[in-house]
């Protein structure tokens, strides 16, 4: 009954599933794992998903993901940065990075995916 130790994602957050993002309306454990029930509205049409697993919610967030903690990539106005963590927000559904300057060590900032390119980028340029 591993299920009930991982911690749950919030109701009416917001998750990746097959290419769009779905807002979690009902969650349940089992003693597979915990499920969910998602839902959109496409249009005026509503589209539904029930018994979504947790662990097939948390790839979809991994894939999103375009870099990983020690990632080296580059910021527009800090520069070359480290990757030290990454986040998913639930209330806006993105992956949201805390980097450390090159030079600097102690300074951290939490930048969203879109601020980061890879930094094979500027050594091509």
């Amino acid at each position: 009954m591993a299920s009930t130790r991982i911690n749950p994602f919030p109701l009416n957050g917001l998750v990746p599933y097959r290419g769009a993002l779905y807002c979690i309306t009902h969650q349940e454990v089992f003693s597979q794992g915990r499920l969910y029930r998602i839902g959109r509205y496409v249009g005026d049409r509503y589209d539904e998903r029930v018994m979504i697993n947790h662990w097939d919610l948390l790839e979809n967030i991994e894939r999103l993901a375009r870099f990983k903690p020690g990632d080296r990539a580059l910021h527009a106005t800090l520069g070359q940065v480290v990757v030290v963590k990454r986040a998913w927000r639930f209330d806006t559904g993105r992956v949201m990075y805390a980097v450390s300057g090159a030079g600097k060590d102690d300074l951290v900032a939490r930048v969203c995916d879109a601020d980061l390119q890879p930094a094979a980028v500027q050594a091509a340029c």
